[in-house]
């Protein structure tokens, strides 16, 4: 292709992808068509930008920056990244010794001294400050002169009267850092302790830490707690490591029941729901949301189940009952046949003894009366046999209707059974969850209402059941965007509504619109035509305690301002 065929090419896609027009994407384009690579642009300009506003308050910045100006100059990445090294370099060591400096400075800074008080102290590290100039070596000097002389300072000693006389005033003298320590404290002895109920020795050990941590005093006593809590991490990191391989070790058994359970079930299709969303906790790191949402599927489930499932046991009685009618009937019959018989074996014998046919007359009288009684008691069980099959048939179509019922019931109680997503009454109850957790910790949960944009025409053209896999297509692409503790549930029609958790509206508006990107990159088929699925959104901010109904009012009315002002937007909805 000629250059000005592929420049060509090149606007045209920046416009079918609905891209923004900015030379960075229009570059790539044009190099993705042309199949070259495109060469790093050397940010010269925004490089000499940074050296220009660097500090040159002593001789080490003024060095820095000229060293770094004219690796700018040569566009040397190498140079540039020789300056910057240095630097680090050159201010490693006097930052390890910062440390212990600052760690002697602020313990003489709560000490009580006899010729200097507080506010001398602070005032003399005040002119230390201001005479450094901002040079850090200067500044350096003047703290270990100010350490080195309250050092050999003599130390105060209170008397006893003044903390007994006035306890609020006494406190105030260790008020520093009390807070924290009782803070670290308590860690130790709730949190901590918490967690080592299978290691009564730790947890003992933690809660006597957190007593010490109350108690201590001076740097000797930190640096002793210190190596205990060391001590305490490394054995707090095997038991965790112990209760991670005792997880997978009882995932893995869960599993391996659960195979077992599946082979043993056979044919019974009403336990495959329950079987299947307990395996798929096996599959991926457990989650609070994820065992909440099995255990409120599985008593759904279940519920629901024992209803059909009573039903089923009546019709399977009902057969069993009708069966046993029919054996008895058939017995009766039976008998009534083999009576027949000898009855006619009597007749005949009495024929043949007859020597006139006035002699006859009684005993074919007797013969015709026994052959109708043997017609309606054969008409009669040919009926009842009758009404059995067809009462067995109608029970057999009810019990294959209810293990239908009951198969749907295991897979689709709170799904949409297109899409596989949470359906209306999914929805309600993750709402209500996740507004309970918003509470309970404080953050923030947004709500987004999204809309496929021109879907009736979508439908109309290349029909419904296109229309039903561009709704796959669709969810496909969120469930690929989201994190796995965010919700996707349909509303209804090609409506979507979405919870996000720990979210800000600002950050929810992100989402949505890299959503829309991503959507932009995933062409849909259909019949051979690549065609763009869009979709318009609302968001807004989940008030405490706020009905989920008023909520997706408020991101539908922004939803449907999005569609009004040109489609394929994201609206945030005006907070009540």
């Amino acid at each position: 292709m000629q250059p000005l065929e592929i420049a060509r090419e090149a606007l045209r896609r920046l416009s079918m992808r609905q891209l923004p027009p900015t030379p960075d994407n229009y570059r790539a384009l044009y190099h993705e068509i042309a199949g070259s690579k495109a060469d790093d642009l050397f940010p010269e300009r925004a490089l000499k930008l940074v050296c220009s506003t660097l500090p040159r308050l002593n001789k080490g910045h003024i060095e820095f920056a000229e060293r770094l100006e004219s690796a700018v100059a040569s566009r040397s990445w190498s140079a540039i990244s020789g300056a910057l090294v240095g630097l680090l370099r050159a201010q490693a060591a006097p930052q390890r010794r910062w440390t212990a400096l600052l760690k002697d400075v602020f313990r003489q800074l709560d000490r009580k001294h006899a010729s200097f008080s507080f506010a001398q102290k602070q005032q003399a590290l005040q002119q230390a400050l201001d005479a450094s100039n901002g040079e850090l070596e200067r500044l350096y000097d003047s703290f270990s002169e100010l350490a080195d002389k309250w050092e050999n300072a003599q130390e105060e000693k209170p008397a006893a009267r003044s903390v007994e006389a006035d306890p609020i005033a006494g406190a105030a003298t260790d008020n520093s850092d009390a807070a924290l320590r009782d803070l670290f404290a308590r860690t130790l002895e709730t949190v901590v302790a918490s967690l080592l109920i299978s290691s009564p020795e730790l947890k003992e050990e933690a809660a006597e830490l957190g007593q010490v941590l109350r108690e201590v005093r001076d740097m000797r006593e930190v640096d002793d707690l210190a190596a205990r809590m060391r001590t305490l991490l490394d054995r707090l990191n095997w038991v965790v490591d112990d209760q991670a391989e005792i997880r997978a070790g009882l995932l893995s058994l869960l599993d391996l029941l659960l195979k077992n359970i599946g082979e043993l079930v056979g044919d019974d299709r009403w336990m495959r729901g329950q079987i299947e969303s307990l395996r798929s906790l096996c599959d991926h790191p457990l989650s609070a949301r994820e065992l909440d949402e099995v255990e409120r599927r599985l008593r759904e489930v279940i519920s629901r189940q024992g209803s059909l499932r009573g039903n089923i046991d009546d019709a399977k009685h009902q057969i069993k009952l009708m069966l046993a009618g029919f054996v008895e009937e058939l017995g009766n019959f039976t008998d009534a046949t083999s009576g027949f018989g000898a009855r006619m074996e009597g007749y005949a014998q009495a024929i043949a003894d007859a020597e006139d046919l006035v002699s006859l007359q009684d005993t074919i009288a007797e013969v015709i009366d026994a052959t109708r009684q043997m017609r309606d008691t054969t008409e009669r069980s040919r009926l009842q046999i009758d009404t059995m099959r067809e009462r067995v048939r109608l029970a057999e179509a009810e019990i294959e209707r209810l293990q239908l019922e009951l198969e749907q019931t295991s897979e689709q109680m709170r799904h949409d059974p297109l899409t596989g997503v949470l359906n209306r009454k999914g929805l309600e109850e993750s709402y209500g969850k996740e507004l309970s957790r918003a509470a309970r910790r404080g953050t923030l949960l947004c709500l987004a209402v999204l809309d496929i944009d021109n879907f009736k025409r979508l439908n109309d053209t290349y029909g419904h059941n296109t229309g039903d896999e561009a709704l796959l297509h669709l969810v496909s692409t969120v469930r690929d965007c989201l994190r796995p503790h965010d919700t996707l549930s349909r509303y209804g029609g090609e409506e979507f509504v979405i919870l996000l958790p720990e979210t800000s509206v600002d950050d929810a508006v992100v989402v949505l619109q890299r959503l829309q990107r991503e959507l932009t990159k995933r062409y849909f088929l259909a019949n051979n035509d690549k065609l763009l699925i869009t979709f318009s959104a609302g968001v807004t901010m989940v008030q405490p305690n706020e009905t989920q109904l008023a909520v997706i009012e408020r991101a539908d009315s922004a939803m449907y301002k999005a569609k009004a002002t040109g489609k394929n937007k994201v609206v945030v909805a005006p907070q009540p």
